[in-house]
């Protein structure tokens, strides 16, 4: 089964062994990580059936459920795939991340790896700016959990959400008068971003980020991170990100 990042940990402490545990690099350009999937079966598989051959049946029973269903998944493969199985369950998860091989049959699942990648990984907020249009980007793991989209009103001098598809993909209503428009951004910048700190804050407070990456025009960062001096901005990208969707943005920004 395909698992929910929120639901990992729960369901991992939920399995009763022994546990055939699975980190692989899947890069899905090459489909070398079905030769390494095999050749690191056969391995444990030996490793099982000369140490705990009372349980080598079981485990060729779990490794043929593994490989079928990794098998049947292959179209939808990232660049890292985590599996814990055993003969009533079977977890697979997907990353973004490249993974280190690693195979393991114990009596519990090895997941050493996993809160490597918590560690490395964790709960990120990713701003991103432009004048009158910020994008608040909540991650894990290098994966999109929510995005929420914000737009400056001129006509009523606040800022509503809306359901974006890619960063700066709306125009706004003011377009035919841009100079104008542009010109009034300019000049209340400061105080308009100002008012949209709370919110940007309140985010930050209920997904729990513990580092934040801000991106825009280095004169809309330069203001932005001075109103945010309670979030741990960790890197500043001045850069525009206008029409890529917040997938590929946060593995520009995270996957490293």
């Amino acid at each position: 089964m395909a698992l929910e990042l929120k639901n990992l940990r729960g369901k991992i402490s939920q399995l009763n062994g022994p546990v055939l545990t699975i980190y692989l690099a899947t890069d899905p350009s090459h489909e070398d990580w079905k030769i390494r999937l095999k050749n690191g079966l056969k391995r444990i598989g030996e490793y099982v059936k000369a140490s705990q051959p009372d349980e080598h049946k079981q485990f060729l029973s779990i490794q043929e459920k593994v490989e079928t269903a990794v098998l049947d998944h292959q179209r939808q493969l990232k660049h890292g795939l985590i599996c814990y199985a055993t003969s009533d369950d079977l977890l697979i998860k997907q990353t973004q991340i490249t993974l280190n091989n690693e195979f393991y049959w114990e009596k519990e699942p090895v997941t050493k790896q996993l809160d490597q990648l918590f560690e490395e990984y964790p709960r990120t907020g990713i701003i991103l700016l432009q004048r009158d249009r910020v994008a608040l980007i909540d991650t894990l793991l290098a994966e999109v959990m929510d995005e929420a989209h914000y737009e400056f009103d001129l006509n009523t001098e606040d800022w509503r959400r809306y359901k974006g598809i890619a960063f700066g993909a709306i125009i706004s209503s003011s377009a035919n008068h841009r100079d104008k428009y542009d010109r009034r951004l300019k000049e209340h910048q400061s105080r308009w971003f100002k008012e949209l700190v709370p919110t940007i804050e309140k985010h930050a407070k209920e997904y729990t980020w513990k580092e934040v990456y801000l991106a825009g025009p280095t004169e809309l960062t330069n203001k932005m991170k001075h109103l945010l001096p309670r979030l741990n901005i960790v890197h500043v990208v001045n850069q525009n990100y206008t029409g890529k969707s917040a997938h590929d943005i946060a593995r520009d920004f995270l996957i490293k």
